[in-house]
């Protein structure tokens, strides 16, 4: 299990992970998504910009999150096993949302650098 701050070109800002986590790829992963989130919205002139992604495997799934503040990205990662239950997926949901109210603040002195 995995979360991290970082980038949209995939530099780590914080994080929180288990051992055998490389934050690094896990970062750089959330940066690819992300971009290929945005390049597929282009394509298909969707006319909107990507909120979050999330992809699922058999035991784990991977949600990032886009966060722009002054025109600057950030993007929230988490990689996570499978939850048991959808109340438990939407507990995560709150956990995002509750992350990135929290970060705001350090995101937005982050986004003047």
């Amino acid at each position: 299990m995995a979360s991290l701050f970082s980038t949209s070109s995939g530099l780590v800002l914080a994080s929180e992970k288990g051992a055998a986590i490389d934050e690094a790829t896990v970062a750089a992963m959330g940066s690819l998504l992300s971009d290929t989130a945005s390049k597929v919205s282009e394509e298909l002139t969707l006319k909107s910009e990507m909120e979050s992604i999330k992809v699922l495997f058999k035991e784990h799934f991977i949600i990032c999150r886009n966060i722009e503040i002054e025109k600057t990205l950030f993007i929230l990662a988490v990689l996570a096993p499978v939850p048991d239950s959808d109340e438990i997926e939407k507990y995560y949901d709150q956990l995002l949302d509750w992350a990135e109210e929290n970060s705001f603040p350090e995101l937005k002195k982050l986004s003047t650098i």
